[in-house]
């Protein structure tokens, strides 16, 4: 079963995925082809660095979602790449996008978008802080 928003999305729209340690979902540069629900497992979010160092941007575990900006985009911004064996259910974007057409779905869409910037915004401001315990006691 997906998580809300996606539950109410057509089985049609709906493609599982499976993949071992170190499968690649998708590639930076690649064409959209929709969202992603993580079903079991981990997957990472990563880009490159110049000098080929690989940073982590985001990680997705079992319930969680990844690659939502996807749908207003022609191509994925970075890589995504199992950690831990699992399944996905991708999304497809027309799919989503289409669901739009629905208040209710946009508006629990974007909901969890404003939730996951807040989480981000505070997660670099703990970054930020420079002493160890001071970051702690902020977390």
């Amino acid at each position: 079963m997906l998580p809300n928003p996606y539950d109410h999305i057509p089985s049609s729209a709906l493609r599982p995925i499976s993949g071992a340690v170190g499968d690649v979902v998708f590639h930076q540069g690649g064409p959209t082809h929709g969202l992603y629900v993580v079903q079991t497992g981990r997957v990472h979010l990563e880009r490159v660095g110049p000098d080929g160092e690989r940073f982590i941007i985001h990680r997705a575990q079992a319930g969680t979602s990844f690659a939502e900006a996807s749908v207003f985009s022609e191509v994925y911004h970075c890589d995504a790449v199992f950690v831990e064996a699992g399944a996905l259910v991708r999304i497809d974007k027309a799919a989503v996008l289409a669901a739009f057409a629905d208040p209710e779905f946009a508006r629990t869409y974007g909901r969890q978008a404003a939730q996951q910037i807040q989480a981000q915004r505070q997660m670099l401001e703990i970054v930020g802080i420079r002493r160890a315990e001071d970051r702690v006691m902020a977390g």
